[in-house]
């Protein structure tokens, strides 16, 4: 049954609003974390930057490879080959269009075809609907009200990379460069702080292995400062440990990625398992606080880039774990710096709790406005 629109909308296919441009033949490969423009690949975030622009003005990108995703941009800014630009028509405003669709997400994400990487057609988008109020004036006010609530949310965002840096600055005050170690504290391989246990994967073949309550996790899982059972990719049983080369990890030690995600690092918080793409540095001497030493290898994040062996899969050895120097500062300050980071964490678990609140407001205020419910 046909939805009855509000008074005075009407409803229309985007292939009669649409215009789209000349594809780009930049790869996604050339964008790098700087550049002059920005440049929108299939990834549904804009990540990506570029010193050359292929486009100039009121555009909307649509990811075409992979998941759904869609961006609006209104200066200079490039695109990789898996993208579509869209020019619209004058009678509905693009950043108007620009919302609708991003609420409109799941139908975008339907459009998606085929083996291995989904791809979306232009055909699929051409025939999707979008019902719009036919007065300019009342689209500019919903853009305008959707904004101030996206606004909202970016600020939020902000404040909770303001916390990371917080964290980054006060353990550079106390302890200066780790990897340097310009303080000169006392330093000492991490083979004599900690020991080292890899992981592996159960075998595929035995479906009842990934069929138990023990939490196994790969680095997907990683980076984030703690992880505990909800973070599993999945649960395994103790008769797929016993025939596989992956532990039990007890809880509080560090599981840092050594082959894909290499140096994203968490703590566990539970005891669990891993696969082989992770080590993690257990019964950890008493003279190291773990928090301190999970910052510590934060550090050493991109210290591994330079570190890394492999023919297909570039990664780091054990060895190279192991011989690392670590600085030892006194055992207090250490604990003084974990009591700020618990602190921090508090904080942080009252922003994600306003966060969410930004993001329901949000995605209420999309429905009501493109159901004509929103007051103008």
């Amino acid at each position: 049954m046909k939805t009855k629109l509000p008074e005075g909308w009407e409803e229309v296919e985007l292939g009669k609003i649409f215009e789209f441009q000349k594809k780009s033949k930049i790869k996604a490969g050339d964008g790098s974390k700087e550049g002059k423009y920005k440049f929108f690949t299939s990834s549904d975030k804009q990540t990506k930057f570029i010193d050359e622009y292929n486009q100039d003005g009121e555009y909307l990108i649509f990811a075409t490879g992979g998941h759904a995703g869609i961006h609006y941009c209104n200066e200079k800014f490039a695109t990789s080959t898996d993208c579509f630009i869209v020019k619209v028509d004058g009678a509905v405003l693009a950043k108007y269009v620009y919302y609708y669709l991003f609420s409109k997400i799941r139908l975008l994400e339907e459009g998606f075809k085929g083996a291995g990487l989904k791809h979306i057609s232009k055909g699929y988008i051409q025939t999707m609907r979008i019902s719009y109020p036919k007065n300019i004036e009342t689209q500019k006010k919903i853009v305008s009200i959707l904004e101030k609530a996206e606004n909202a949310k970016e600020l939020r965002k902000e404040a909770d990379e303001l916390s990371k840096d917080y964290l980054k600055s006060v353990f550079v005050d106390m302890f200066g460069d780790p990897i340097k170690n310009n303080k000169k504290y006392p330093s000492d391989k991490l083979v004599n702080i900690c020991n080292l246990k890899s992981g592996g994967t159960p075998s595929r073949k035995e479906p009842k292995f990934f069929q138990g309550k023990i939490p196994w996790i790969t680095t997907v899982s990683l980076g984030q400062k703690y992880i505990s059972d909800k973070d599993a990719v999945e649960h395994i049983t103790e008769e797929a440990i016993k025939k596989s080369a992956t532990k039990i990890i007890p809880k509080n030690s560090i599981m840092v990625g050594v082959r894909v995600g290499v140096g994203k690092a968490s703590i566990n918080e539970c005891e669990m398992c891993t696969n082989q793409d992770i080590a993690s540095l257990v019964d950890i001497d008493k003279s190291m606080n773990v928090e301190f030493l999970l910052e510590v290898f934060r550090y050493y994040e991109k210290h591994f880039e330079s570190q890394m062996r492999g023919a297909t899969i570039k990664g780091i050895t054990s060895g190279t774990l192991k011989e690392l120097e670590i600085i030892k500062p006194p055992i207090e300050l250490q604990n003084k710096f974990a009591s700020i980071v618990k602190q921090v964490e508090q904080m942080k678990e009252h922003q994600k709790e306003s966060k969410q609140e930004l993001d329901n407001l949000f995605n209420a205020l999309m429905q009501k406005a493109f159901k004509g419910e929103l007051k103008c």
